[in-house]
């Protein structure tokens, strides 16, 4: 009896261990489903992460190589623009005019301005005033104009004291040599109905002259010309005044 009862206990007791053992299998077998199942969903999770970063990256990487290629292409075009813009000034021909070849009028030219810091003297029209200004203790400049009511509005003429750094032949058409010293010159210039002539004086020395002329209307600038190259060829400086 008791042999038997030993035997059945056997048995309850192995049927324990495998009922046991197939828990332990199944629960082992679940975790690890489990786990593979969580970590397949976070690998799915970094996929999806990084496919969207990649995506971003690219449209970035797109933008900024588009902006680089419209750098590219701009910088082309200025390049490809500059040798026109550097050459729009052109470098006229030097014409050299002989004095004999222009009208001269000296009629009334009975008037002499002098100053003694320069040893300037030129010669202005009967009727005409003028009014002169020194700077550091020498001629700066003077200007004449009409006071005669001849003219309305007045033309006048003033001639400047400048640097001889300040002559540069290119931007000149015409050249004139007189007894001291060079004029060159441009054609006249028509602005609101103003005629302005300038004519460089280049001396040599360390002071160098403009003359200007300006007056209303071209016909009255063209017929009183002759009377501007009689004041002009009048001009003088240096050491002596004749």
């Amino acid at each position: 009896m008791d042999k038997q009862d030993s035997e059945i206990e056997n048995i309850e007791a192995d049927k324990n261990w495998i009922r046991n053992f197939s828990i332990s299998i199944i629960l082992h077998l679940l975790f690890i489903a489990i786990f593979i199942f969580f970590y397949g969903l976070q690998d799915q999770r970094s996929k999806i992460n990084s496919l969207f970063f990649t995506i971003d990256t690219k449209e970035f990487v797109n933008q900024q190589d588009d902006l680089v290629e419209e750098q590219v292409d701009e910088s082309l075009e200025q390049e490809q623009l500059l040798p026109n813009e550097q050459n729009t000034e052109t470098v006229q021909e030097l014409k050299t005019v002989s004095f004999s070849d222009v009208i001269v009028d000296t009629t009334n030219l009975d008037q002499v301005y002098t100053e003694s810091t320069l040893n300037v003297s030129i010669k202005y029209p009967k009727g005409w005033t003028f009014i002169d200004q020194n700077k550091k203790k020498k001629l700066d400049g003077v200007t004449f104009w009409a006071s005669d009511g001849q003219y309305n509005p007045p033309p006048y003429i003033h001639l400047e004291v400048v640097s001889n750094d300040m002559f540069i032949e290119k931007r000149f058409s015409y050249k004139m040599e007189l007894e001291k010293y060079l004029a060159y010159f441009n054609d006249p210039e028509e602005m609101q109905g103003y005629m302005t002539q300038i004519i460089y004086i280049r001396t040599g020395n360390d002071e160098d002259f403009r003359l200007k002329l300006m007056m209303k209307g071209k016909t009255e600038f063209y017929s009183f010309q002759p009377k501007f190259w009689a004041i002009l060829k009048s001009f003088n400086f240096g050491n002596s005044f004749f």
